[in-house]
């Protein structure tokens, strides 16, 4: 029998739960404190006696580019993240992420100029960096600790005792990111100071410029060939494009700029920001699966299943709104605006979500309860998209949501 909701035992049973769940974050912290402490004197030992391996191995291998991991024991994975930290605050302050260097991006395409642009990135970039460079840059730093400096050079002989090559860094692996992001800062900086470049920005080894106009395109590129070949580096030509923009700023009729998942347009003098069509065909097919879900499930309004409805509200809330990620450090948001946040608020992607879903309702009906039916209402993509709602998903929860995904693939 429920206590009474006010009752002395009622009051009494929850101050004995704050106190046992105040008792089991402070043995966690603690568990926690004595293994941190335990690996980091088994990582000096280990220093110390020159025996310290990171443990490299190959792992997957997406498409031509083979990945790698180390292991994540924690007197390896730890000292690692930390290694990765240190390279991390040692880049420049105006290091950008994903979104901002879109919405900049943005910024700079929405102004009615004549102007060119240069978009490429580099073959193999994390393949290609020399070792004997990449060591010679990170000497140069004076704030660089002996600690991480060691551990990046541990890095790149285990990678080359398993290449053969004093070329390239293990990809996969998150220090290589930092180490690979650091080995571009001067050509970052030089490149941003290039007369007639008024924008550029670098998203790993994907680069877009914008610049006066196409007088100076020849310049730029001829610039950006040396110095990269000063680094070791060759841009990928089937991935460099150009576009000359009209005095009010137009593209010519078929051209888009396509960067970091977005397709960019410009006509009449104003410009369109909407989605790869790779990303979007990725949306949406979540969205269907999700519905075919559902009705797998065998749904009768007559008799609903609320576990299955709930879960199709779930997968729907989880597709068109937001959530924070649980246990992340610097309280990551994910979602339809957060992932998509540079897209236009009436772009032809949320509407086309939106014509599915209504769509399926008006064919389901029949097979949907009232309660179902209601909660369907009121998600919309163009609606939820302009108001930013958030949900709170467990983790145990996100994985169920997203299984539907998964075994569609």
């Amino acid at each position: 029998m429920p206590l009474a909701l006010g009752s002395p035992a009622r009051l009494a049973a929850l101050d004995q739960f704050r106190s046992d769940r105040k008792e089991l974050r402070q043995n966690r912290d603690t568990a926690l404190e004595e293994a941190l402490q335990e690996a980091l004197g088994q990582f000096e030992q280990a220093l110390e006696s020159d025996s310290f391996t990171f443990d490299l191995v190959p792992a997957v291998k997406l498409g031509d580019r083979q990945t790698y991991r180390i292991s994540d024991k924690l007197d390896i994975a730890f000292p690692a993240k930390q290694a990765a930290a240190v390279i991390r605050d040692l880049r420049p302050a105006e290091s950008q992420s994903r979104n901002g260097i879109v919405r900049a991006l943005k910024e700079a395409l929405g102004k009615k100029y004549a102007h060119a642009i240069y978009r490429l990135d580099i073959t193999s970039f994390f393949g290609s960096i020399p070792h004997a460079d990449l060591l010679e840059r990170l000497r140069s730093l004076k704030r660089l600790d002996t600690v991480t400096a060691t551990l990046v050079s541990r890095l790149l002989d285990e990678f080359a005792a398993l290449t053969g090559s004093r070329v390239g860094i293990p990809q996969g692996v998150g220090l290589s990111s930092h180490l690979a992001d650091l080995y571009l800062h001067a050509f970052d900086r030089q490149m941003k100071a290039t007369p007639g470049v008024l924008f550029y920005a670098r998203y790993v080894d994907d680069m877009v410029l914008v610049l006066e106009d196409e007088t100076v395109l020849d310049l730029v590129r001829n610039e950006i060939d040396d110095e990269l070949q000063k680094l070791g580096l060759k841009k990928n030509l089937a991935k460099t494009d150009t576009i000359t923009a009209t005095d009010n700023g137009d593209y010519p009729a078929g051209s888009a700029l396509e960067y970091l998942g977005y397709r960019f347009t410009r006509a009449q003098g104003i410009l369109a920001t909407s989605l790869t069509a790779n990303r979007h065909q990725r949306r949406m097919k979540r969205l269907e699966l999700a519905l075919q879900s559902w009705l797998d499930s065998s749904p009768d309004a007559a008799k609903p299943n609320y576990g299955h409805d709930g879960m199709l509200i779930d997968r729907l809330r989880y597709l068109a709104g937001n959530t924070k990620l649980l246990n992340s450090k610097d309280n990551v948001a994910i979602g339809l605006f957060f992932s998509n946040s540079a897209l236009d608020a009436d772009a032809r992607e949320l509407t086309d979500l939106d014509a599915v879903l209504e769509q399926f309702r008006q064919d389901h009906a029949q097979e949907m309860s009232e309660g179902l039916t209601k909660k369907m209402k009121a998600i919309s993509f163009v609606g939820m998209f302009a108001q930013k709602p958030f949900y709170r998903f467990s983790q145990r929860k996100i994985q169920r949501v997203i299984q539907a995904w998964e075994e569609g693939n």
